[in-house]
């Protein structure tokens, strides 16, 4: 296949319409589509749809993936051997990454790809039990991800473990406390990230509860703990974010919810098992950040 066409492909996902992927490529819109029409024509079928924002066919995700690594390869390769600088010449590698690590230990990956000057990151904030299905899709080349199980032509090596811990306000659990002293907790307003964040709402069954009556979306980790703290509702807590003296039984109102107890979730690093150079040193900075998890 024509890399030039797989490009189009790929920027046209990415950015959403042909005019916006063509100025990326300095070409005309129309030059944009004669490569992305080529390229259904070499493979027999529709690959995008014609909409805004243009999205893959179930087709167009399965070659998305394999688009993605023979780009890298080709950059990698042109760098290797010293074309001249164009488009291709800054290597980017898409990586999912969920919000709890993104705003703690990840921040040091950061770091060390602020001294790389060929290379951009694009992140894609997610949570963790569904970071692997933008690995799936072909959207991103590396993912932080609870699953263990490598997606296909994936491999998947254990990172470290972030421990949560159900916190609540005081206050709060007193308004909600029935005569005999215990919370009612269906009644007790919870904190999510996201609609997709099933962190709380497992912490929950093991009270034999499934529905709260008021579930708060937060999603900003910053904006999560703060409302937490603020008596908002109640959330899980990553034990490196945890405000001083709730874990020691000293803070003046946050507390620990000991009918919930901690949970422990197993972080894994899934990445192409077909690698570049730029990729192996994406995956030993991840390695090396992980390593200072707690």
């Amino acid at each position: 296949m024509n890399t030039d066409h797989l490009r189009a492909f790929v920027l046209a996902v990415d950015e959403g319409t042909f005019d916006a992927a063509a100025d990326l490529l300095q070409i005309s819109g129309s030059a944009l589509s004669q490569r992305i029409k080529s390229l259904e024509r070499e493979v027999g079928q529709v690959l995008l749809t014609r909409t805004v924002p243009v999205v893959p066919t179930e087709s167009g995700e399965k070659l998305l993936r394999i688009a993605r690594q023979t780009i890298l390869l080709e950059d990698e390769a042109r760098r290797s051997l010293g074309f001249e600088a164009d488009y291709s010449s800054v290597i980017t590698l898409a990586v999912a990454v969920n919000a709890d690590s993104l705003a703690s230990w990840f921040i040091r990956v950061l770091q060390e790809a602020a001294t790389w000057d060929d290379v951009e990151i694009h992140v894609h904030a997610e949570d963790q039990q569904h970071t692997h299905q933008l690995l799936r899709s072909g959207k991103v080349a590396a993912a932080v991800t609870e699953h263990p199980t490598p997606v296909s032509g994936c491999r998947a090596e254990p990172l470290g473990t972030i421990r949560y811990w159900p916190v609540a306000s005081s206050e709060l659990l007193d308004r909600h406390r029935d005569d005999a002293g215990e919370v009612d907790w269906v009644q007790v307003p919870q904190i999510d990230y996201s609609i997709r964040d099933a962190t709380q709402r497992t912490a929950l069954e093991r009270l034999g509860v499934r529905t709260p009556a008021i579930t708060h979306l937060l999603p900003s980790v910053q904006a999560y703990n703060s409302a937490v703290g603020c008596g908002l509702g109640w959330g899980m807590i990553p034990e490196s974010m945890m405000p001083s003296g709730v874990l020691e039984g000293e803070h003046p109102d946050l507390v620990v919810i000991p009918e919930i107890g901690a949970e422990e979730v197993q972080l894994h690093w899934q990445h192409w098992s077909t690698t570049t150079p730029a990729l192996d040193r994406l995956t030993a900075a991840v390695k090396r950040a992980a390593a200072r998890m707690h």
